[in-house]
């Protein structure tokens, strides 16, 4: 499994590039590739690249909680969703977007001590994976594993990681592209509304809302990929999301490469740069209502 995450990471990095490199990737992978003893197809493949587009730019849970620590924001474990709720999700669509929306709060709380949360997140998630007929991802061994690993935060966020990829790699083999991506679309969402929803001190706020900012190029993705769904069940989603982009429109990337450097062995080039955020308090406000909203209209 953790080659399979190598690979991803490379995706996600030739995702950032645009549609030539996309162009180029397409034409260069075969039909099955074979990693360890797992067989990755270009279905797959394809799939998690556009996933990858979405996610690229979403701080991980291990950095967010950097972040938390320099900002000495108040991590409040009440913003997140209630584990109990799991029994008000009564269709498939509901239940894929809350599932994505525990992954997230089960990242969150993984890293804060807060062991027995963490086991209740885990909990709802299994259940809205069972609810959804999602087989062999959530099975003893996990618990087990989560169990035992309550106080090592890396290997536990390496078992999150890795439960969601298997159960994003079981929906694409059983080809449920609208369970797949509704999960994806909650998870992202769940970040973003803890990001906004954190308190902090007013002088290193702007680091957190560097981080919301830096989600404008992932906010048009996601709008793009859940299109393509063309399912109906997405239509009030998207909707709200299309009015978000809207606000995020005043926010303003600024990109400053620093330095290039070119590894001649392996003839690949890495960008260095600094991206600067620029956003007025008016619309960190708005994106902060308009977020909070959508995030409750999915958990409600």
């Amino acid at each position: 499994m953790k080659k399979i995450f190598y690979f991803i990471f490379s995706l996600m990095l030739l995702a950032c590039g645009g549609d030539d490199k996309e162009t180029a990737l397409t034409s260069d992978v075969s039909s099955e590739i074979l990693l360890e003893d797992e067989i990755i197809s270009a279905k797959q493949i394809k799939e998690l690249k556009n996933a990858s587009k979405v996610v690229y730019t979403l701080p991980s849970p291990v950095e967010m909680a950097d972040i938390l620590k320099e900002t000495e924001a108040v991590y409040d474990v009440y913003i997140l969703n209630d584990p109990d709720a799991v029994d008000g999700y009564v269709t498939d669509f509901k239940r894929a977007m809350n599932l994505g929306v525990y992954f997230t709060d089960l990242s969150f709380t993984s890293l804060f001590d807060y062991a027995q949360e963490a086991m209740r997140f885990m909990g709802a998630a299994q259940t809205m994976s069972d609810e959804l007929n999602i087989q062999g991802v959530f099975t003893e061994d996990v618990m087990m594993r989560i169990e035992e690993n309550m106080n090592d935060k890396d290997s536990l966020i390496d078992i999150v990681g890795s439960t969601y990829m298997d159960t994003d790699l079981y929906l694409q083999d059983n080809e449920r592209p609208v369970i797949a991506k509704a999960i994806l679309a909650g998870a992202w969402l769940e970040g973003l509304y803890i990001a906004v929803s954190l308190k902090t001190d007013s002088e290193q706020e702007n680091q957190i809302w560097k981080k919301v900012g830096e989600q404008k190029p992932a906010l048009g993705n996601l709008v793009r990929l859940l299109e393509d769904c063309k399912d109906a069940q997405f239509d009030s989603l998207l909707i709200d999301l299309r009015s978000l982009v809207k606000t995020f429109e005043a926010v303003k990337l600024d990109y400053q490469p620093i330095e290039v450097v070119t590894d001649t062995a392996s003839m690949r080039t890495n960008l260095g740069g600094d991206l600067n955020v620029l956003i007025d308090k008016k619309t960190s406000n708005q994106i902060k209502s308009q977020i909070i909203a959508l995030r409750n209209s999915i958990t409600k």
